[in-house]
């Protein structure tokens, strides 16, 4: 984009001259010689449209009409007593000229700016992080007008170079800042480490827990406001949870082991992390809003000294700028917000599913005792029973047993046919099971057909009759008189 142009007019005295019209961008002013045609040699039209237009120095000739205008969007860059034959190129001209004139005056702002950075570097001691923090919001708004082509590419690579300087002297500050804050970190980290220690030994020792317990959560606290490095915080901080959940293994009697791999799993710690995370995020989206605000304040007060509308006008597009940093950044921290209660959400209902679940345990616990109590019981009475049956009851059930047998295949071989004892075999296990041997002490584990098929009728009814009797039904009523006063001898 030229600054200056070399086109063909008329004067007021309709006499045709050249005009050399050249943009002076840091005074906003136009510079237009008007050189008559009969002073215009071609050697010296040549150099003006070749040498002079690209910015080159030519001695003009005395007899040229010199004019300086000021640039205005609404009036012409030519004086209304000049018609020219190119009318498009001096408008056109016009329009790129303004924007020149802007983006000149934004470098010189962005240089200003940059300059007093440097200043304020330059007597810094120390590393400070609220410095370097409105430099890089600084340069980022540089980029941004780079990056819409608001400024010219010598302009861009000047604020380029002067900005990489500056971040080279916060870099230089910053590394002896860390070495001192590694030390420090150190330190810190060591006494820490130390009280965590001597607490995990009380803790094994079997101290007194409500008190380590109170010693964690201060150092918790303490924890918050450390000023240590990203390493040594995160090895305090597993040490720490580490802490917390030997107290709350031994609170709970070490049978929480189980229930601690659902609820204090790796999820939970995530979810943790996480909660840190967007609560730290939350914080530094609060200070950079904190930061445009003030920026904005700045530039309020920088309008109010500022000489000529053009700079006011600069002043209030990067007003407008800020703002709109401002409004994109608070959408995000909404967006954060929001995530921050429903974190909070899970977190309470992590905290309420820890809680039923502990709670499962312990009703497991003691419903296992309680079976256990029960099969001791059990136990002990078929032991009991087992006992309260003597060796002379045993080998009498044994010989009754044969007898029963014998009958069996005596009267299947008499009759050729099945014996139906179907009734019989009935009232027997019937008798047996009321007066021979109670039903609470037959142990478990002894079937009930099986010792009365071993049952001897000789026992319930007199072998002689039952040989004088080859039907048994018939001599049913006999029998069980003579059963009953068995069992009850």
């Amino acid at each position: 984009m030229r600054s200056r142009i070399v086109v063909w007019g008329i004067n007021s005295k309709e006499e045709k001259v050249l005009l050399a019209i050249a943009l002076n961008a840091d005074e906003n002013k136009i510079d237009i010689w008007s050189i008559p045609e009969r002073e215009i040699t071609e050697e010296f039209f040549n150099q003006m449209m070749s040498e002079w237009r690209e910015g080159k120095d030519l001695d003009i000739p005395s007899s040229a009409e010199h004019r300086i205008n000021e640039l205005t969007m609404s009036d012409s860059i030519l004086p209304d007593d000049i018609k020219v034959e190119r009318s498009d190129v001096i408008q056109r001209a016009q329009m790129e000229w303004h924007f020149v004139v802007l983006s000149s005056k934004l470098y010189r702002n962005f240089k200003t700016e940059l300059e007093d950075f440097s200043d304020k570097v330059k007597r810094l001691e120390i590393f400070d992080q609220s410095v370097w923090d409105e430099l890089k919001g600084l340069w980022d708004g540089v980029q941004k007008h780079i990056y819409d082509k608001n400024l010219f590419r010598d302009h861009s690579d000047s604020l380029k170079s002067k900005a990489n300087t500056i971040f080279e002297e916060l870099k230089s500050l910053r590394k002896a800042l860390n070495a001192e804050l590694n030390q420090k970190s150190k330190e810190i980290t060591e006494s820490i480490n130390t009280r965590l220690s001597n607490i995990e030994q009380k803790i094994n020792s079997g101290a007194v827990l409500k008190p380590l317990f109170d010693d964690l959560k201060k150092i918790q606290e303490e924890f918050k406001t450390l000023n240590i490095n990203r390493e040594d915080r995160d090895i305090l901080w597993k040490k720490l949870n580490e802490a917390f959940k030997a107290i709350r293994e031994k609170r709970d009697g070490g049978k929480s082991e189980h229930a601690n791999s659902n609820f204090d799993s790796e999820n939970n710690d995530r979810i943790s992390r996480r909660f840190d995370g967007l609560l730290n995020a939350i914080q530094k989206m609060e200070q950079s809003i904190g930061r445009d605000t003030k920026d904005i304040e700045f530039e309020n007060k920088r309008i109010e000294s500022s000489q000529g509308q053009l700079e006011a006008q600069i002043r209030v597009a990067k007003i407008r700028m800020i703002e709109d940093r401002i409004r994109s950044k608070q959408e995000k921290l909404d967006e954060l917000l929001k995530t921050k209660v429903k974190l909070e959400k899970i977190t309470d209902k992590i905290k309420k599913r820890e809680e039923k679940q502990i709670e499962r345990v312990k009703d497991i616990t003691r419903l296992k005792e309680e079976q256990a109590k029960i099969k001791a019981k059990i136990s002990e009475d078929i032991h009991s029973a087992q006992d309260s049956v003597s060796t002379e009851e045993a080998e009498k059930l044994l010989k009754a047993a044969e007898g029963i047998k014998a009958s069996k295949a005596k009267k299947a071989a008499s009759q050729d046919e099945p014996i139906q004892s179907g009734n019989e075999d009935t009232g027997l296990k019937e008798k047996f099971m009321t007066e021979i041997l109670p039903v609470s002490e037959i142990p478990e584990d002894i079937k009930l057909d099986e010792i009365v098929e071993e049952v001897s009728l000789t026992e319930i009814v007199p072998e002689e009759t039952i040989n004088e009797s080859p039907e048994l039904h018939s001599e049913n009523s006999e029998a069980d008189q003579q059963t009953d006063n068995n069992s009850n001898s």
